[in-house]
């Protein structure tokens, strides 16, 4: 696929929003139960939500940290009945941090790698954004859709987090328009892009 030229389509799904209270499980699982494990890898970001989607829980989400926090270089486990969840991690800002979904077994989301760089983008658009692609500026493709399958909302700020390098951005609203598209971007330290 030619940067210029993306395929058409997309599978979009709606990212809910809300907090409530939950609890923090942790200990080893049994059969019935599977373990959850929510590992902050970056340097600065703190987890501040932990929203849980799944049977038996709040449809708008359960904030399984409750009045607890992941800071930087920690892990919690969490230790829930054999179901298929949804986990959306967020800071105190409520930024979207990457996502995990359709778990239903024994699961380790790590959210950012030594070395990578967060990329902070803003939708300040009215439109929800459907695609997101982060290409090597060296690369012929616009490779894999970033957000694989979800969206970032009208007035949200979602996070991504990328090995230092020059790229190129290009993001797609959910009626295929184009609402950011940027070359030859340097990632040295932590980004910030505000489409609008």
């Amino acid at each position: 696929m030619v940067k210029k030229t993306l395929l058409v389509g997309i599978c979009v799904s709606v990212l809910l929003w809300a907090g409530a209270c939950g609890n923090d499980q942790t200990g080893p699982a049994n059969e019935d139960e599977i373990t959850i494990e929510l590992a902050n890898k970056t340097d600065q970001i703190t987890i501040a939500f932990a929203l849980f989607y799944g049977p038996g829980l709040d449809e708008w989400g359960e904030d399984m940290l409750d009045d607890e926090v992941i800071e930087p270089g920690e892990e919690v486990s969490f230790v829930l009945p054999q179901e298929t969840y949804t986990v959306i991690p967020m800071t105190y800002d409520y930024y979207v941090l990457p996502a995990a979904r359709e778990i239903s077994e024994d699961y380790r989301l790590e959210i950012g790698v030594e070395g990578e760089y967060p990329i902070l983008v803003t939708n300040d658009t009215e439109t929800d954004i459907g695609r997101f692609y982060l290409s090597p500026t060296e690369s012929e493709d616009w490779g894999e859709d970033w957000l694989g399958g979800e969206v970032i909302p009208a007035g949200i700020s979602r996070f991504f987090f990328a090995d230092p390098d020059t790229y190129d951005v290009l993001a797609i609203g959910i009626e295929n328009e184009t609402v950011l598209e940027s070359y030859e971007i340097e990632v040295e330290s932590e980004k910030h892009f505000v489409i609008d």
